[in-house]
């Protein structure tokens, strides 16, 4: 009975915190980039002959899941999986504070930090936030240094780095091969976890030396390896040079065009990074004395290291490695010491039953505002204005389709610091340069239908970020022009069979059909091939 009871807990509590979290509709932001290859295997649409879908994906693991759960499952299980993932996180903070109060916080104490993590995480104080301060501040105790973070609105390979936390949670509680084995998922789950899963795996070991754990202290590094050596292998061989001109220019592309908020520390680090520092700082400094304190230590002395190393040699693989990454597990682990140190600071408080039911009370609002949030839509925006051209597209798609989509490179910026857009209206977004572009994002997915390129989903082998670099541009300087006439040759010798325009931009050309019109788009025919 009391097994069946810490399990109806444990799900109650992840449940709840999913839904306090709150999670985006299909297909929502990275999601258009990361479920294309899964659901081009497993055949949605016309997205087999897609060319993006043709080129060498950086998650097979999870492109697994999304064929496998898309060909013989249900979507609606994607949402499932995410709600345990946030579920593993949430107990993962949970699992320290027992490790950081040495098991002695009592029910008050712990209902107390529960509502407090609640509250950090919580989409309907992180929509407040927006409302009241123009800014999702609450969103920078979770992560989002240079943009990055565990969690996130979707289920997406990111969110496997939820595993490096839970590695750490089960360290420190003396579960050792739990621990390696956890490193391993994250970087099976997304290569970028890589770096900062073999460095905690390097302070683990540490850690078990000076424990003297007699041989496991290499056999559990060595199993870990063993594990995430077909992910070394893979990102090897598909995302090696291909030789060094091609290498240096598509790097070069990665860094300074598709995604300099991930790759400079100089755009992404503002006022508010430096205080997401010094709250690492803190947090550290809480936790010592505790097993905790050297895994922090190590691993954010060895990020910082390697931050300083890449801002100092300008090296382009080094900012793709993404050392400060790290900090999307840092930030969460240094606020989770902090609340818990205030916890037992002020440990009398918590103890009352009024206490209990006001933090009990809380998380059930926080519950029910996640859900209100998903269930009114006032999060997670997209063009709704999209959705006829969308349906349009998938009643009438052909096998050999290619659409040709309007495509913009963002514009420059002097504007510093990360943001998070998913609680902000879409006029916003569109006026803000700093995020990218919103419009037809979610198109290639939405229809099935195959598009020629658009700025949102990119490739990573080195000959085929150029290929996606002299399409976009290619795209942008057609749709600059308004007579198509001179361009339709290229058009049709690119593949392309049909051209969506929007409205307020209508193009000339003798050898374009009106097949489709309605207040916001046109979309063409391409004739004569």
């Amino acid at each position: 009975m009391a097994n069946a009871r810490s399990i109806a807990v444990i799900i109650l509590g992840a449940l709840a915190f999913a839904l306090c979290y709150a999670q985006a509709p299909l297909f929502y932001s990275n999601q258009n980039q990361y479920f294309l290859h899964g659901l081009a295997e497993a055949g949605r649409g016309e997205l087999d002959s897609d060319w993006l879908a043709n080129t060498s994906s950086p998650t097979p693991v999870f492109d697994a899941v999304v064929r496998i759960t898309a060909k013989y499952g249900h979507e609606s299980l994607f949402y499932v999986y995410y709600a345990a993932l946030l579920g593993l996180y949430f107990w993962s903070l949970m699992g320290l504070f027992d490790h950081l109060t040495a098991g002695r916080a009592t029910l008050g104490q712990r209902l107390a930090f529960a509502a407090m993590i609640f509250s950090v995480h919580a989409a309907v104080l992180r929509w407040a936030s927006y409302r009241l301060f123009g800014t999702d501040y609450a969103c920078y105790a979770q992560g989002w240094l240079a943009a990055q973070y565990l969690l996130g609105p979707v289920f997406q390979p990111s969110t496997f780095g939820v595993f490096l936390l839970f590695a750490i949670e089960r360290l420190v509680r003396g579960h050792s091969f739990t621990a390696f084995t956890a490193l391993a998922f994250a970087g099976i789950g997304h290569s970028t976890y890589l770096l900062p899963g073999g460095l905690l795996a390097l302070i683990f070991t540490g850690m078990m030396l000076r424990q003297k754990a007699g041989v496991r202290t290499w056999l559990l590094p060595l199993w870990s390896l063993a594990l995430v050596l077909p992910s070394l292998r893979h990102a090897y061989s598909n995302f090696g040079p291909s030789d060094p001109a091609s290498f240096e220019e598509a790097q070069r592309i990665l860094v300074e065009v598709r995604i300099p908020h991930h790759c400079d520390p100089f755009r992404w680090c503002d006022g508010i990074a430096w205080m997401q520092i010094a709250l690492m700082l803190v947090g550290i400094a809480a936790s010592r004395r505790t097993r905790l304190f050297p895994i922090l230590v190590g691993l954010f002395g060895a990020s910082l290291a390697l931050t300083v190393a890449q801002i100092l040699s300008k090296n382009p693989t080094l900012a793709l490695l993404f050392p400060w990454r790290s900090s999307a597990v840092l930030i969460p682990l240094a606020v989770a010491v902090i609340l818990a140190r205030g916890i037992e600071y002020l440990s009398k408080l918590w103890n009352g039953p009024i206490a209990k039911w006001a933090s009990a009370g809380w998380i059930v609002f926080l519950s029910a505002g996640g859900v209100a949030i998903m269930a009114l839509h006032e999060g997670f925006a997209v063009n709704a204005a999209e959705e006829p051209l969308m349906q349009f597209v998938r009643t009438h798609l052909q096998p050999g389709d290619c659409y040709l989509i309007p495509v913009a490179l963002p514009k420059p910026t002097q504007s510093k610091g990360s943001i998070s857009s998913d609680f902000k209206p879409l006029p916003a977004q569109q006026a803000d340069n700093r995020l990218i572009p919103l419009d037809f994002q979610r198109f290639r997915l939405g229809t099935g239908a195959p598009i020629f390129i658009d700025f949102k989903a990119i490739p990573y082998r080195d000959t085929d970020v150029l290929e996606w670099y002299r399409r976009v541009n290619w795209v942008q300087s057609l749709y600059a022009e308004r007579n198509w006439n001179p361009a339709i040759d290229s058009v049709i010798a690119a593949g392309i069979t049909h051209v969506v325009v929007a409205k307020n931009r209508e193009i000339i050309c003798e050898r374009l059909l009106t097949v489709y019109e309605d207040e916001n788009y046109t979309v063409y025919r391409v004739v004569g091939r």
